[in-house]
């Protein structure tokens, strides 16, 4: 069996293991006035999952994963926040980018559902079995 076949086999295996669901928008480059808060947001544009992907049975097919068990907690102008070393699995042919923000729509851990996070970094190789994506949490 060839390196080839044998990725193929894993990615199944992997997208398998994305219990999770999700959505990703794109930033645009525009900006949108709440009409609760009277502040701009960054304009955002539906990405994931496409229609195409919805129809081959992908409906934001994701996994959160931990990649550090220990959270760190620095401190910066007398102001304590946490850092989570957290990453996001797509399938391979999710075709996300750096900067898409990416919702939580269900999971089987339901603290996850509605967290929002921004793609930072991907983790490529030719072999790959899934889009392993470095993530920030976005607060407010």
């Amino acid at each position: 069996m060839s390196a080839q076949e044998l990725t193929l086999r894993a990615r199944v295996a992997a997208e398998g293991l994305m219990r999770d669901q999700c959505t990703a928008a794109r930033p645009t480059g525009g900006l949108v006035t709440d009409p609760e808060t009277g502040v701009d947001e960054p304009q955002l544009a539906h990405v994931y999952p496409t229609p195409e992907q919805i129809a081959a049975g992908n409906p934001g097919r994701c996994k959160v994963q931990t990649t550090v068990a220990q959270a760190a907690s620095p401190d910066a102008g007398g102001h304590q926040f946490t850092v989570e070393n957290l990453q996001l699995h797509f399938p391979v042919s999710a075709e996300l980018r750096t900067g898409d923000q990416v919702t939580i729509t269900e999971s089987w851990d339901p603290q996850l559902v509605g967290l929002v996070f921004r793609l930072v970094e991907l983790a490529r190789g030719t072999y790959r079995t899934a889009d392993r994506w470095n993530v920030e949490l976005v607060t407010a």
